[in-house]
């Protein structure tokens, strides 16, 4: 009699997901469950008396059908067994069904029944093979790329790297599992690198581009051009950090070179400017004194008053060739420059220049320096003073100059500042150069020589400021090889 625990196995067995049949020793359905019937879209009573290799289910293949009944025979001698079964029903995509068929025996060990279970992998199969494309083409990538590529773990210990990475530094891939990244990371770097690898394993940041520079295992400076990427996992929790690393250590040599070129070539046209200043005031400049000594000893012989004239005359074109003379030594090499410094000097040369140019008013507030600042420091910004008033008088049509020159405690600040009709600045410097403006053009290269940086605000009829800010040392900026 059909009671009360046979209704509550019939909900049971149909309550389970997958696709289950229950098979007598011969093989053929004893039962069906809902999900069996679903998936084959055939009843109870379509399947009974059927073996499973048998049932009237189109999406069966021959192979399918003879892989089943090959399987059933290993579970009929006590075997479990466990397969796939690709199956096409019509008008849906192939299907991918994991199976299994399980002996269950009585007492006395015989084959009472076998309970055939099977669930769709369709999905897991093509994610899996996706996920196994996904690696093996990443994996190819990784291995056989041109830039370094290495993982760190949310630690800072390194996971993985590539050949490329390897042997951009020197290590093998055992011995760089080793380390971590501030141990290959040179001490100069070391700060900003732990800023970095922080915002991102706390999610401020996720990801940065970045150029550092690393210690090779010889201990030479390698530099690398970095972009550093968090990978989450499905919680948002970080997993690992993807780096991608640009060996740059040849370009940064060359950089290196070039500002190195530059720095001698400006101290070259220094050294040329004081040989050439010398040579004026040593050579033609002592001569037209002593020829103008020669007429003033003339002058007492002659008694003629038109040769007396003529002779005064003389003397006054000399002394204002050696007054030109003077100026332009002056203005290749200050003399005042090396022994009282860079406020002296602007007091001085801002003298002069305002007797020579008596349209263009001058303001100075100068704060007095000594020998606080280098030599070549001087030098330079003495460069951007003079080279800022002689555009003032080429282009600004300007009448009053603001001159300020100050100290802090790290830095040498000076500005020159006009009230004339200014200019449109460029997005870049080129620009400036390609029209010719090449002195502000060479003022910014002074300054980027010494570790310093230049400013320049204006805009048309509003004035221009040239802001210079130089440390108090010097500091060349170059190729770091250590």
């Amino acid at each position: 009699m059909y009671g009360q625990n046979d209704r509550w196995l019939d909900e049971f067995f149909d309550a389970i997901y997958q696709y289950t049949w229950i098979l007598d020793e011969r093989g053929k359905v004893i039962k069906a469950n809902r999900a069996a019937e679903e998936i084959t879209q055939l009843t109870q009573a379509d399947v009974n008396g059927y073996t499973l290799w048998e049932v009237p289910w189109p999406a069966l293949s021959r192979p399918n059908r003879r892989m089943l009944k090959k399987v059933f025979g290993q579970a009929a001698r006590g075997k479990f067994v466990r397969d796939e079964l690709q199956v096409h029903r019509r008008g849906w995509p192939e299907m991918t069904i994991e199976f299994s068929l399980k002996p269950l025996f009585d007492e006395y060990g015989k084959l009472k029944f076998i309970i055939a279970e099977g669930r769709d992998i369709t999905i897991y199969k093509r994610t899996t093979e996706a996920l196994f494309q996904s690696e093996a083409r990443f994996r190819t990538i990784f291995q056989e790329a041109g830039i370094g590529i290495v993982i760190k773990g949310v630690d800072g210990r390194i996971l993985d790297s590539n050949p490329a990475f390897q042997s951009m530094l020197g290590y093998t891939a055992d011995e760089i599992l080793q380390l971590d990244y501030l141990e290959i990371t040179h001490p100069m770097d070391k700060g900003s690198s732990r800023k970095l690898f922080n915002e991102l394993v706390t999610g401020k940041r996720k990801s940065y581009f970045t150029e550092k520079r690393y210690i090779h295992k010889d201990g030479q400076v390698v530099w690398g051009r970095i972009t550093t990427s968090l990978v989450l996992e499905p919680d948002g929790q970080a997993l690992f950090l993807l780096g991608m690393v640009e060996n740059i250590t040849a370009q940064k040599q060359i950089e290196s070179e070039l500002v190195e070129l530059q720095q001698r070539l400006m101290q070259g046209r220094e050294m040329e400017r004081l040989r050439v200043a010398r040579d004026i005031h040593d050579g033609p400049l002592q001569e037209i004194i002593a020829i103008s000594y020669q007429i003033q000893a003339l002058d007492n012989a002659v008694t003629a008053d038109a040769d007396r004239e003529q002779l005064e005359s003389l003397q006054v074109a000399l002394q204002q060739l050696a007054k030109s003379l003077r100026s332009i030594c002056g203005e290749l090499r200050p003399p005042t420059l090396v022994p009282f410094g860079l406020e002296k000097t602007i007091l001085s040369h801002a003298e002069e220049f305002q007797s020579t140019h008596p349209e263009l008013q001058i303001e100075l507030s100068l704060t007095q320096d000594g020998r606080a600042l280098s030599e070549p420091i001087r030098i330079v910004l003495f460069r951007i003073y003079q080279e800022a008033l002689h555009n003032i008088l080429r282009h600004a049509r300007a009448n009053r100059v603001w001159v300020r020159f100050w100290l802090d405690e790290e830095q040498a600040i000076l500005e020159v500042q006009d009230n004339g009709v200014g200019f449109e600045l460029p997005n870049r410097w080129i620009k400036l150069a390609r029209q010719g403006h090449l002195g502000l053009v060479g003022a910014i290269e002074r300054t980027g020589e010494v570790g310093g940086s230049l400013e320049v605000k204006t805009a048309s009829g509003q004035g221009t400021l040239i802001r210079a800010k130089v440390p108090l040392k010097e500091e060349l900026i170059g190729f770091s090889g250590e």
